[in-house]
């Protein structure tokens, strides 16, 4: 590891923006990128998938990993952006960074195919173990609990099966490595749902798992969080659902309950509130709301939700704000922060941004507050990337895995070893 004090540059990371892959690949190789080890990609779906994967492998070498996306967290513009493809490529000197991508078909065993790959990413690391061991000398016990070194970027383009691949993910690595990441998207307003491709070392496949495995004696940290709160009182009890189908709340079909909670009239009227004020479980332990998002009635009254919900589980009204909104993203960058043991250099910060957060953002005025809240956390200095998806993998703060709505997760790459 080729530690020479404070001055010394492990990481660079670099980000683009361009229309199409042509113009971001060119915006990086102005910016002196030559051989990235791992370039991570976040392409609207409009683009040739398959071609920009072709492009980035022959154009930078290393490995590649990503989705298609349904708009960007855009650094480089300030805001938020709705088509073209967004780049971050990360150099290092010494082996600092060690990832590996597998790229795989979810089949009709999305449990035990995630656990298969999740294995397969960790053990296609080539990463020295003996590094550790020079970041844990002299380090206190509390302080090694911050210097893990394996985490897992989880891309899907597998909609509809994220509890299920999480859950043999969960089996594959339990509290030994940081999850992250998202589910590949197709338009911003859900248009269609058929065009979500994940990208896994200059391929792509619809129906798939991508995931980048990392080994890296760099400090990293994972941070989550939403923007919304309870309104009142005003909640339910999930008397009869199965998977993401709720079809009583408090007994009653659980749209009629809804379009109560939300004083609405007609079933349509619910409709329209179902992304202003969606649904909340809480974690008591941690006091934070995993949000719970409506995305359709069905004709007995069932709501069908982006996120699985239990039989037996409260749920509470939430309602968000422009404020919240742009609070939420500096909560999920402290927590990311406080994940990676409190570094003071920090090279690049990758978010997962639900395409509801996004659409919500673009109806409050929010989006480029939201962007720039993470340099005000950080600095100038900081790559920041990021992708609007259907639907965020991330860790909450009670240290549950989960696929979550209305969501902002985030990756914290630091500039500085884990012996600093």
């Amino acid at each position: 590891m080729n530690e020479q004090g404070d001055g010394t540059r492990f990481v660079r990371a670099t980000g683009a923006y361009g229309a199409d892959v042509g113009e971001a690949l060119e915006k990086l190789q102005r910016q002196g990128v030559k051989t990235p080890i791992l370039t991570l990609v976040f392409a609207a779906s409009s683009l040739d998938q398959a071609g920009i994967a072709r492009e980035i492998r022959t154009a930078l070498g290393g490995h590649s990993w990503g989705f298609s996306c349904a708009g960007h967290f855009n650094g480089e513009q300030g805001d938020l952006s709705t088509e073209g493809i967004l780049l971050l490529a990360i150099e290092q000197r010494g082996d600092v960074l060690a990832p590996c991508v597998i790229l795989g078909k979810i089949d009709d065993a999305p449990e035990e195919r995630a656990r298969e790959l999740t294995r397969r990413s960790f053990d296609g690391v080539d990463f020295s173990p003996e590094l550790l061991y020079i970041g844990f000398t002299g380090k206190r016990a509390s302080e090694m609990l911050q210097a893990n070194p394996f985490t897992l970027l989880v891309a899907h383009s597998s909609v509809g099966t994220e509890e299920a691949v999480l859950r043999g993910i969960a089996h594959a690595v339990g509290r030994g490595a940081r999850v992250v990441g998202g589910t590949a998207a197709d338009r911003l307003y859900l248009e269609r749902v058929t065009e979500t491709y994940a990208h896994g070392d200059g391929m792509t496949d619809k129906g798939s798992l991508s995931l980048l495995g990392i080994a890296t004696t760099l400090k990293n940290g994972v941070g989550m969080a939403n923007a919304f709160r309870p309104v009142g009182a005003k909640g339910a009890f999930v008397t009869e659902s199965s998977g993401r189908v709720v079809k009583t709340l408090n007994h009653r079909p659980a749209v009629d309950v809804y379009a109560e909670l939300v004083g609405a009239s007609s079933w349509e009227e619910a409709k329209s509130r179902f992304s202003s004020n969606p649904m909340g479980l809480i974690e008591v332990t941690a006091n934070y709301w995993q949000v719970r998002s409506p995305a359709a009635i069905l004709e007995d009254g069932s709501l069908i939700f982006f996120s699985a919900i239990p039989e037996g589980s409260g749920l509470t009204l939430l309602e968000a704000d422009a404020q919240s909104r742009v609070e939420s993203v500096r909560i999920a960058v402290r927590r990311a922060v406080a994940d990676a043991g409190y570094p003071k250099r920090v090279a690049a910060v990758v978010a997962f941004n639900c395409i509801l957060c996004h659409q919500q953002a673009l109806s409050l005025g929010s989006g480029a507050d939201e962007v720039r809240a993470i340099r005000e956390e950080l600095g100038e200095q900081v790559a920041v990337v990021g992708a609007s998806t259907y639907g965020e993998t991330g860790t909450t703060v009670a240290g549950t895995i989960g696929h979550h709505n209305q969501t902002i997760t985030l990756w914290l790459l630091a500039d500085e070893a884990i012996s600093q």
